[in-house]
């Protein structure tokens, strides 16, 4: 059903995904993942190439083999491509579909791999355990990671490690869910918990969509 797809296809199962629950989602996503590589190719997906590179200036090309890296929405591993290919190495995958990550597991992009959903609700995974927490593509229309999540993201980066995250513009200006997600990021800085490193609008995150992306620093 999701194979092969047009821009326009692409488009309307944008619009289609809202009010999916969590078990469609997964669905969606499994039905997905041997394909999903190659339609993001096809379909100008320039968000995980974003990311790696934002990440790799934070980080001397002597420092990023030892950088510990948790990529959550890991899905097939394209943000883990991308960072390889820039020197990182310690890279794990968090994502709750077991056909993206198969797939990721495929091309043996990560060394660790936790098949678990990132929620406000803590992960297994130890606090402090990370230098970097990447995030590309994690918020969707519906049934996808909440804002509140980012309070379990800095509970997973160790003092003075970073969070970089990219989506759609568009969720955060017009999704009811995500508009919310900047105004919490402000309140998150304000009570001393992180700060802003840069936040940069930039075009074709997918197709003619706008991408934003953000750079904080845990306190």
């Amino acid at each position: 059903m999701y194979r092969n797809m047009s821009g326009n296809e692409w488009e309307r199962l944008n619009s289609v995904n809202i009010g999916v629950s969590v078990e469609e989602s997964q669905e969606f996503y499994r039905t997905w993942a041997d394909s999903y590589n190659k339609d993001c190719e096809k379909l100008g997906y320039t968000g995980p190439k974003k990311v790696a590179t934002r990440v790799s200036e934070l980080f001397s090309e002597c420092e990023r083999e030892n950088i510990r890296i948790l990529d959550v929405g890991a899905g097939t591993g394209l943000v883990a491509m991308e960072l390889k290919k820039l020197g990182f190495e310690c890279i794990h995958a968090l994502e709750p579909s077991e056909s993206m990550l198969l797939e990721a597991m495929k091309a043996g992009l990560y060394k660790k791999y936790f098949k678990e959903f990132l929620t406000e609700s803590p992960t297994t995974i130890p606090a402090g355990s990370y230098d970097i927490i990447t995030g590309c593509g994690i918020y969707g229309d519906d049934a996808h990671v909440p804002c509140e999540a980012l309070l379990e993201m800095i509970r997973l980066i160790k003092p003075g490690g970073y969070i970089v995250l990219a989506t759609r513009n568009e969720l955060v200006q017009n999704n009811e869910t995500y508009k919310h997600l900047e105004p919490l990021m402000d309140n998150i800085e304000t009570n001393g918990k992180w700060k802003k490193v840069s936040r940069d609008v930039f075009p074709r995150f997918n197709l003619k969509k706008d991408g934003i992306m953000w750079c904080y620093q845990v306190l």
